[in-house]
């Protein structure tokens, strides 16, 4: 009888024990504040209760999946209801969660740990949590065991909840619920989904009506949502214009807008809104409620022609509407101009934000307009402003069906996109780039340029002369003067006769009256044979005075012998020039004259800081594009600031031919005013010099084909150490660096050991870069040398440099040290590459007593 009840005992004690570990393992010696526990969220019920004996039952609230790292956990609610006259423990309640004959102990999260007993007449909801194997409600069942030391292993079934294939932890659609989150009763229900399709991506847009019934703000920053699919897959949805304004006030019903972008393959059925918590403790992230999203649908953002989109900034209304639109042809692309016109029909001067406006077609791709004006619009009551949109577009898209895009501007309303491209990984997924959501889709009406020359095919004047089409013509700053810049093809109509293209001379002139000097044709191909049906391509460059306005331009191509004059081509186009072409940022510059085809990408752009100006510096790498060693086109080009303010760049450029493949490093730099180098773009094009391409060491008389890089300028930060410093195409090490100083000596003697190293796989030209050693000693002295590559330093390989410090003061220093500090100096403005400090060694003097 004793060894029985020794046994009992023993078995009751490890049992307790068992459990209070099962459910207090995870538990944290700070308690959670009970106004941040979240209400259960009470869906139908679909689950009988469980009896647990002694009046006590159990009820199952809740029941979800939820993916975490270490992979998916079942986290599950239980009402404890104690309808007898004794007080309860939890400690004796087992829940488990059994998935495919796998049984898994549950534990209670973090804010339920200090729940241990259910007093008499008590209700308390307990929320558990267990690591299953998958993230399927399907089949699971929860067990309730009961401890009973009469039974063998001392746990009685006391009965289970089977979690059937039609069972839903959201809320049905279009049901409201009552909840408690972050301490303030809320109810929620499902207003809308939407989904978003423009510029190749696919937004998910969720509306709730979210009503605050308690007494103070309510925000939902403590929890995360997330738009879940049926299969688990989730993606984390962002308030749509930021967090500050989800708060709502007591008693404040609210619609409130979350999103997040989704693939494009994923199936809009059967998703769900879910909010998170974490519990910090655990480690993990638990459901708080689910609510099923309506069907969805697709937002009309449509604005017919003429019609007014009304907007409303800073309270104030503002009705937005398309103008006037023309259009022209333009070899391959339509040039459309569109009128932007805002009006303030408010009492409050306003500033119209910086929205971004792309057109949409009707093939389904999006072009983006890039505007060259950064001068904000502001408008008083009842002032009406407008801009003026250029954009060249493909001409094989409906012209006739376009439409305008108006974006919110960076910053307002972006999110993190977070698209899944496998759709198989049931994690949230989160990146870091941001999207802005359109307001409106403007229409477009098709209104042709009569007067439009450019893009269009005239025939031949002459009956053995050439079919022309004017591609393009820009307005170029060069100098003291503007550029203008006229690109003609020229296409051979014959279908069995070759024409030769003459040498071919121009007059200019601009709105029939004045005759423009220094005009000139570039043509690769003149006296050469053009056959049948082919194209060839000539440019006409003249020049004007950068104040001068034109409205129309004529062109008179001919040829001469002697003083005789044969009439080529004559055409007459609008004084109406083209914008540059605006390369996106690490977009490389094409050369695509024959016998030169190169490409030039951006290396990297730095800016060397002065008194009173700083230096803005552009190394580019240009690559032959050529099957043989050809000497490359000479690049010219010109600093842009955002105000439209022109900077000649000085240009630096090998001469040495370049083999197939080959690489050269081109340097544009030029003073700018202090401050304004970050804002600056490079304009380049190809340099031409008496009626042909430039030659390395000739001036060049002008520029064409040119296009704008955006520049990525950069201050480089200085090294805390002298090791790998890079002084292209040179990377520079100090390797040892030895001060010594005899005492009572007035000399320190150093030695420095360069490392050098020479970047083989560019062809570089010596641009002026000045290398600079300063040397600091520890009585704060200073001095400077220029290290010479192949001089004072050996390039490649390692030198040691000697100097020697002298100072009267030196006699009395025990010990010391020396501080090196290597600058990048151009043009008399220096780069801290880097420095690093060094000990010298005081050798003392021998004691002539000491050794007797």
């Amino acid at each position: 009888m004793v060894n029985k009840m020794v046994k009992v005992t023993t078995a009751i004690f490890l049992v307790t024990i068992l459990a209070s570990t099962a459910q207090v393992k995870a538990a944290s010696n700070k308690e959670l504040s009970t106004s941040k526990i979240p209400s259960t969220p009470k869906v139908i019920k679909q689950f009988s209760d469980v009896k647990l004996g002694d009046s006590v039952s159990a009820a199952l609230e809740h029941v979800d999946v939820w993916q975490q790292e270490s992979g998916p956990v079942a986290v599950f609610t239980l009402k404890y209801t104690n309808g007898g006259k004794n007080t309860a423990r939890l400690v004796s309640y087992f829940p488990k969660v059994v998935v495919s004959g796998s049984v898994t102990a549950a534990n209670p999260v973090t804010r339920d740990m200090t729940k241990k007993m259910i007093a008499p007449g008590q209700t308390i909801i307990v929320t558990y949590y267990a690591k299953i194997s998958t993230s399927s409600l399907s089949g699971m069942k929860i067990a309730m065991d009961v401890w009973n030391p009469k039974v063998k292993g001392y746990l009685e079934r006391a009965g289970a909840y089977r979690v059937t294939s039609n069972y839903s932890p959201a809320v049905e659609t279009g049901e409201s619920m009552k909840l408690t989150l972050g301490g303030a009763p809320i109810t929620v229900q499902t207003e809308s989904l939407q989904i978003i399709k423009y510029n190749g991506k696919v937004m998910a847009k969720v509306g709730l009506y979210v009503t605050n019934r308690g007494g103070k703000a309510w925000s939902d920053h403590s929890y995360t949502p997330y738009l879940v699919t049926n299969n688990g897959t989730s993606f984390l949805l962002h308030p749509e214009a930021g967090k500050s304004d989800s708060t709502i006030q007591p008693k404040e019903k609210k619609l409130v807008y979350y999103i997040t972008e989704i693939p494009s393959y994923l199936k809009t059925t059967d998703l769900r809104f879910l909010w998170t918590e974490n519990d910090e403790t655990l480690k993990l992230t638990l459901p708080v409620a689910s609510f099923k999203l309506p069907t969805a649908t697709v937002p009309n953002w449509d604005i017919a022609p003429g019609t007014v989109k009304t907007l409303t900034l800073r309270g104030n209304r503002v009705d937005a509407k398309v103008g006037q639109t023309t259009v022209r042809a333009s070899g391959d692309q339509a040039m459309w101009n569109i009128e932007m016109a805002f009006k303030n029909k408010g009492n409050k001067t306003v500033e119209i934000p910086d929205y971004e406006f792309a057109i949409k077609a009707s093939e389904g791709s999006f072009y983006p307009y890039i505007s060259d004006n950064n001068k904000k619009l502001t408008l008083r009551p009842s002032e009406e402003k407008t801009i003026s949109i250029d954009i060249s577009l493909p001409l094989h898209l409906r012209q006739d069906l376009l439409k305008l895009q108006m974006i919110e501007p960076s910053g307002f309303g972006q999110i993190p996109s977070n698209p899944d491209e496998t759709g198989n990984t049931p994690e949230a997924t989160d990146t870091t780039g941001t999207m802005n959501l359109p307001i409106a889709y403007f229409g477009l009406l098709y209104q042709a340029e009569h007067k439009a020359s450019i893009g269009v095919e005239y025939s031949a004047q002459t009956a053995n002369g050439f079919a022309y089409t004017l591609e393009s013509i820009q307005r170029l700053p060069w100098q003291e003067v503007d550029l203008v810049v006229a690109k003609l093809r020229l296409r051979n109509t014959h279908e069995s006769k070759s024409l030769l293209l003459p040498d071919l001379k121009v007059n200019v002139n601009a709105d029939e009256k004045t005759t423009l000097a220094n005009s000139e044709v570039i043509a690769d191909e003149q006296g050469s044979l053009i056959g049948p049906g082919a194209s060839t391509e000539i440019y006409v460059v003249t020049r004007i005075p950068y104040i001068k306005d034109i409205r129309s331009l004529r062109f008179e191509l001919f040829t001469q012998k002697d003083t005789a004059k044969t009439s080529f081509l004559n055409l007459t186009t609008s004084g109406t020039m083209q914008s540059i072409y605006v390369l996106d940022r690490g977009q490389s510059y094409l050369i695509e004259t024959p016998g030169r085809r190169a490409e030039a990408q951006e290396r990297r752009t730095i800016i060397y800081e002065g008194a009173d100006s700083d230096i803005i510096y552009s190394e580019l790498t240009m690559t032959s594009g050529e099957q043989r060693r050809v000497q490359a086109a000479q690049l010219k080009g010109y600093f842009q600031s955002a105000d439209g303010k022109i900077y000649e760049a000085d240009t630096v450029q090998p001469e040495i031919a370049l083999q197939p493949g080959a690489k050269q490093l081109v340097v544009f730099w030029a003073r700018v005013p202090k401050g304004t180098a970050n804002e600056m773009s490079l304009a380049l094009g190809t340099a031409i010099s008496g009626g042909k391409l430039a030659e390395p060491g000739k001036d060049a008389t002008g520029v064409f084909g040119v296009k704008k890089l955006l520049l990525s300028p950069a201050k480089p930060g200085a090294s805390s150490s002298l090791s790998q410093l890079n002084w292209f195409p040179y990377t520079i090490s100090v390797s040892k660096a030895v001060g010594h100083l005899q005492e009572g000596s007035s000399s320190v003697s150093l030695n420095i050991t360069f490392d050098i190293k020479r970047s083989e796989g560019l062809t570089v030209a010596d641009a002026g870069h000045k290398l600079i050693l300063v040397i600091k000693d520890s009585l704060g002295q200073t001095q400077e040398h220029t290290l010479t590559p192949g001089t004072d330093i050996q390039v490649p390989g390692t030198r040691t440099v000697q100097y020697v410090l002298t100072d009267e003061l030196y006699k009395k220093l025990k010990g010391g040290w020396f501080h090196l500090t290597l600058i990048d100096e151009f043009q008399n403005e220096r780069i801290t590459l880097g420095s690093q400090s060094y000990n010298v060694t005081v050798e003392l003097n021998q004691d002539p007593y000491e050794d007797k």
